[in-house]
């Protein structure tokens, strides 16, 4: 795209740097807390649980455009004391939408992080606004704007001297009434084939609905995605603002207790838990312990297969086993990981796994007999 002057792709990826949180390098970074700020409590509650969770940055509306003028516009400065406040008293970021000149003027400078909402996307005047704020700033996806408009977008803000943008895709508008709008997880790699603008998700605007968050964000994640953006609530039932879209503190972190794996799987890291206690860290051990297992578990169904396609005499290969032990060994060296324990784990699996061959096959050949020779008619 020609006029991707700002926000085309470079030899190397943007990452953002926000007080000691990087956005867009190899952490995935969590987001949270509720649409819209009410009081103080829920603010202090809901950074009780992003910490908790392992987030960096809470949010909360302020400002809220809503389709319908009777529905609740959000507190305004009130509520942006309550957002700073509790995000202090946890030591996290914060971030909160801004709607024209007036909000952005009243919040620059009290949060860390400005959002420019889907509503607003193509709302340039304010796109260069936000551009000359030098704060980082969060662009969501308009509901109906296609991947380029969206860039564009981006460069209109870039285009204005700040160079601190993070894109959000948060869902667009189609046929399909099953969900509040339809995520496009598409849009993240494109994006990111595109420009060197980090790309973040927010799976609770596109759901509309809390049952089916948890599955967006871990395939947001291993779409490429450098962060979530989830919307909590300490009682969703009772919320002025996207109830039915917030978990519930417990639903988010067990959710976040969830990420590091799929974070791992793509070569990313997600740090359950904020300040890491004893039982913090046993319970990502369990995790870990699980996962160890259940690929274990998978492993040997392959085996199982391999054996089924082998000779008795020729089950055990021992060269092959040499050979996916030194390759183990040097990518334990590569994580840090001493190697001699992979030489001393694997002739164990290996072993069990040529055993479970020759029972196999000793089963099979067991059956094939009977049915050849019948009551030991041989």
């Amino acid at each position: 795209m020609k006029d991707l002057k700002l926000a085309g792709l470079k030899t190397e990826r943007s990452t953002i740097e926000v007080n000691g949180v990087t956005i867009g390098g190899q952490e995935i970074i969590l987001m949270g807390g509720p649409c819209a700020v009410e009081s103080s409590l829920q603010m202090s509650q809901s950074a009780e649980t992003v910490k908790k969770a392992g987030g960096k940055i809470l949010r909360g509306g302020v400002f809220k455009p809503r389709t319908s003028p009777y529905s609740f516009q959000g507190l305004g400065l009130e509520g942006l004391n309550y957002l700073v406040q509790a995000a202090k008293e946890q030591n996290l970021l914060c971030v909160t939408e801004v709607v024209d000149a007036a909000s952005l003027e009243l919040v620059a400078g009290k949060v860390d992080i400005l959002q420019i909402g889907a509503r607003n996307m193509q709302n340039y005047e304010l796109l260069k606004l936000a551009g000359k704020s030098k704060q980082p700033i969060i662009l969501k996806r308009g509901l109906s704007a296609t991947i380029e408009e969206w860039l564009l977008a981006a460069e209109y803000i870039l285009a204005s001297g700040n160079p601190q943008v993070i894109l959000c895709e948060r869902g667009i508008r189609t046929f399909e009434p099953s969900t509040r709008n339809t995520l496009d997880l598409s849009a993240v790699g494109v994006a990111k084939e595109l420009s060197h603008l980090p790309v973040i998700v927010d799976p609770s605007h596109a759901a509309g609905r809390r049952d089916i968050i948890a599955s967006l964000s871990k395939a947001a994640i291993a779409a490429g995605a450098d962060g979530l953006l989830i919307e909590t609530h300490p009682n969703p039932d009772e919320a002025v603002s996207d109830g039915p879209q917030s978990l519930t503190p417990e639903q988010f972190i067990e959710l976040a207790g969830q990420l590091a794996v799929v974070a791992q799987s793509v070569k990313r890291v997600f740090r359950f838990g904020g300040q890491e206690t004893l039982g913090d860290l046993r319970s990502q051990i369990d995790i870990v312990d699980q996962s160890i297992i259940e690929l274990l578990a998978d492993r040997m169904q392959i085996v199982r297969k391999i054996g089924d396609q082998k000779r008795l005499d020729r089950v055990k290969d021992t060269s092959r086993q040499n050979e996916i032990t030194q390759r183990l060994m040097n990518l334990a060296a590569e994580r840090q990981l001493p190697p001699d324990l992979v030489k001393r784990i694997y002739p164990l699996i290996f072993e069990y796994a040529v055993q479970s061959q020759i029972k196999s096959k000793l089963a099979q050949d067991q059956e094939l007999e009977a049915a050849l020779y019948p009551l030991g008619s041989k």
